[in-house]
């Protein structure tokens, strides 16, 4: 693969549903930073179905340089490249072209940006697919290793509970849930929340996410919790990290334009069951666990949330109730 030049595209990497699209916004409010999601890493294609029942494709663009790669090499000569591939075209191996490809287009979509935004920083939100987190803690560290990485953690209990409200409309069809939360049956009781197969689901990318990254290299770590209760000194840490104007003042005009009421139209609180920024409170999942979901979450990712200090120990069990006492009113 050619000599990389070093670029400035850094990256936030955090689990789905952790804040990260609330800090991409404030990141855009600097005057010297462009953020977005590119969808660079994770060799993922799939088929998603949205809040309409309609589906969309979720697609990285590593699997998208593979699978171009396929065809661009068609009629390429087929002489041996030890521990490479058997195909050659301009001189490379299909992986030695889909790392080129790969670095040539983050090049092309930094001068792109840069350009367009009249910005110099440009910071790709990352939010891994499921089974992919690690995948791409090793393409960042391959293709840019002078990349800056904020690592934004939030609670996982949370980030299950967000979740599976943001997936009500998608998986949660034919649930009590889904029945409770969205039919509104008047006098309705809901005693569980969620079940087996959501807190997998959720549980297990949080967790990934978190293994992966937690001893990433020029690392900085960020949590939701601490966002909520200070965006401003966050702003000022990562905009530190990213060699930017560090001031209070500048942070604090960025985190201004970002506030809950802002982005969501209503007071912080005041919840919307299918809204992508439902509620914006912290702890909002001692409202759905139950001691089933507590020992199931705690059985999967329980050690994450004691290294991470969200709980002292895995006793926090112990204090769930049995069932939910939840009425639709």
């Amino acid at each position: 693969m050619a000599e990389q030049q070093p670029i400035n595209l850094h990256f936030v990497i955090s689990a789905p549903r952790s804040g990260s699209t609330w800090l991409t916004k404030a990141l855009n409010q600097h005057p010297e930073i462009f953020s977005s999601e590119h969808r660079l890493f994770g060799d993922y294609c799939d088929l998603w179905k949205n809040n309409d029942g309609s589906t969309s494709p979720r697609l990285t663009f590593d699997r998208y340089a593979r699978e171009f790669a396929s065809h661009y090499f068609y009629g390429g000569d087929t002489k041996t490249v030890p521990g490479r591939n058997s195909r050659t075209m301009l001189g490379l191996g299909i992986n030695e072209f889909i790392d080129e490809f790969q670095t040539e287009f983050g090049k092309f979509i930094v001068q792109f940006a840069q350009t367009r935004s009249g910005k110099q920083v440009v910071v790709d939100k990352i939010t891994p697919y499921p089974g992919t987190a690690f995948l791409v803690a090793e393409k960042i560290d391959a293709l840019y290793p002078n990349a800056q990485i904020i690592h934004l953690v939030r609670d996982g209990r949370d980030v299950l509970t967000s979740g599976t409200f943001d997936w009500l409309l998608k998986d949660g069809i034919g649930t009590e849930r889904h029945e409770f939360f969205v039919g509104e049956r008047a006098g309705m009781q809901l005693k569980r929340f969620f079940d087996e197969e959501v807190i997998e689901r959720w549980a297990l990318n949080w967790k990934e996410s978190i293994d992966a990254f937690s001893g990433a290299r020029q690392h900085t770590r960020v949590t939701y919790e601490n966002m909520k209760a200070d965006l401003p000194t966050e702003l000022t840490r990562i905009c530190a990290a990213l060699g930017v104007d560090d001031s209070m003042e500048n942070a604090t005009r960025c985190s201004e334009q970002v506030t809950f009421e802002k982005m969501a139209g209503r007071p912080e609180g005041k919840a919307v069951p299918t809204a992508k920024a439902r509620k914006g409170i912290v702890g909002d999942w001692k409202n759905y666990f139950t001691r089933a979901d507590g020992e199931l979450f705690d059985a999967l990712a329980g050690e994450q949330l004691v290294e991470l200090g969200y709980e002292s120990s895995r006793d926090w069990v112990a204090g769930l109730p049995r069932e939910l006492e939840l009425v639709q009113g």
